[in-house]
């Protein structure tokens, strides 16, 4: 072989070393980055059981009278349950299902058909029916007469009828 060829050859296997070393070493240095935080920062590891989470009280906590199952006074195995649970959107879920009509309540899909998002404001009790095809809310809105802990009567906004629900 000649110089040049050789002179070439070495060269370029340099260049790759280089190149090569360049990169595991900002691959590395950005890997411990990640890894260690900053002073004052603090980290969470979500598959931890000790870690620690913090909870943003930007949404109010739902009205505890409503929060329950409850079963219709005049269609009994009609249930309604209402949930404290936040749908990120300032609604709380809740679902409803009738076992005359051969719906049990492990019929229906997570946050499918037979799921509501409700929420309740003064007297007024909004609740938005959800799908499992699409998430097309539909409302309904009731005026709550009575509420207590073992009551429920919802009036339709438009007159036409009443529901009476005791605590299941």
């Amino acid at each position: 072989m000649t110089k040049k060829p050789l002179i070439f050859i070495v060269c370029a296997l340099v260049i790759g070393a280089v190149v090569s070393a360049a990169i595991w070493l900002h691959y590395r240095a950005t890997t411990l980055q990640e890894a260690e935080p900053e002073e004052g920062e603090m980290t969470l590891d979500e598959h931890s059981t000790n870690s620690v989470i913090y909870f943003e009280d930007e949404v109010p906590p739902a009205d505890p009278t409503m929060v329950g199952k409850w079963l219709s006074v005049e269609k009994p195995g009609w249930y309604k349950v209402y949930y404290d649970d936040d749908d990120g959107e300032g609604h709380y879920w809740g679902k409803e299902w009738d076992i005359n009509e051969d719906v049990m309540e492990e019929d229906l899909s997570y946050h499918g058909n037979g799921w509501f998002r409700w929420e309740k404001n003064k007297d007024t009790l909004r609740e938005y029916a959800t799908m499992d095809f699409r998430d097309v809310p539909i409302a309904h809105t009731f005026i709550v007469t009575v509420v207590d802990s073992c009551n429920i009567s919802l009036k339709e906004t438009n007159r036409r009828s009443t529901y009476h629900f005791t605590k299941d």
